[in-house]
């Protein structure tokens, strides 16, 4: 291309173009630029979103490379940060590349929540008592013992959390998982299970949601939601593993959480009737 000399490659497989935070290629690029290593005078990629797909992160990664003497060259766009209107181009295109990108995350949180309330799973690692086939959510029975078995106990004693936990460890083994796994059953891993409503054959999303950093141009952090009426509950495709598979499941286990918070021992019989198969 124009007869350029390549003296360095960069790439950042798999990392999105949305930031430049955790591209460590493009970091030590930039960090080259500023030590002016071999004298480089255009950085060449095939299109700009390749470049970053935020607009500011752009235009500011670009003027500190033209502040070095650097310019950007887009190949299949047809742009050149040296030329008259090469940088007015590339600001128009990145902020247009920006718009895309965005456009594209509202369409698939759009298909995420149609598949929730159509009770799909919505991807990522199987639940502990689960197996994927065909992204479907298939009971894997020797786990599932295992989660059946710390409802059992939740429910129908008076133990909280980390006793449950204790009492797992004692009966059972943890079965290693493809997605990593602790050496043993926790209080914390205890409470995910009694919290996450796919056990009782219902599909939840949005539970989780991400939160932009104060302070942070384009740095978020996953939280809780706090508003309930962004969180989908649906009944799922999948098959419940026989607990507390009814609709007063949830009232019972936070009523249960409530008594035990001030010393009431409460069971499952004094609030309905046994469900646990």
């Amino acid at each position: 291309f124009r007869d350029f000399v390549v003296v360095g490659e960069y790439s950042d497989a798999g990392f999105s173009g949305k930031n430049i935070a955790g591209r460590a290629q493009f970091q030590q690029m930039m960090a080259d630029i500023e030590s002016k290593k071999d004298d480089i005078k255009y950085v060449l990629v095939f299109k700009l979103s390749r470049f970053g797909r935020n607009c500011a992160d752009t235009l500011n990664s670009l003027q500190f490379m033209q502040d070095y003497g650097v310019n950007l060259i887009c190949v299949d766009d047809n742009l050149d940060s040296s030329a008259a209107t090469g940088k007015l181009m590339i600001s128009v295109m990145s902020a247009m590349a920006e718009i895309e990108r965005e456009n594209i995350n509202a369409q698939t949180m759009a298909g995420h929540k149609q598949k929730a309330k159509e009770g799909g799973w919505n991807g990522g690692p199987a639940p502990y008592g689960y197996t994927l086939e065909n992204g479907q959510l298939i009971v894997q029975e020797d786990e599932a013992e295992v989660i059946r078995e710390i409802y059992n106990l939740f429910v129908n004693t008076a133990y909280g959390p980390s006793k449950v936990a204790k009492e797992i460890n004692k009966k059972y083994k943890k079965i290693p998982r493809a997605n990593g796994y602790l050496d043993s059953f926790t209080m914390a891993l205890v409470k995910d299970i009694l919290d996450n409503p796919v056990y009782t054959g219902r599909i939840a999303y949005g539970r989780h949601t991400t939160e932009k950093i104060d302070g942070e141009r384009n740095e978020f952090h996953i939280v809780k939601q706090t508003d309930k009426e962004k969180i989908i509950i649906a009944e799922g495709q999948h098959e419940a593993l026989g607990i507390l598979a009814h609709s007063l499941a949830i009232s019972f286990t936070k009523t249960a959480h409530a008594c035990r918070r001030v010393g009431i021992k409460v069971h499952l019989r004094h609030f309905v009737a046994p469900l646990i198969i």
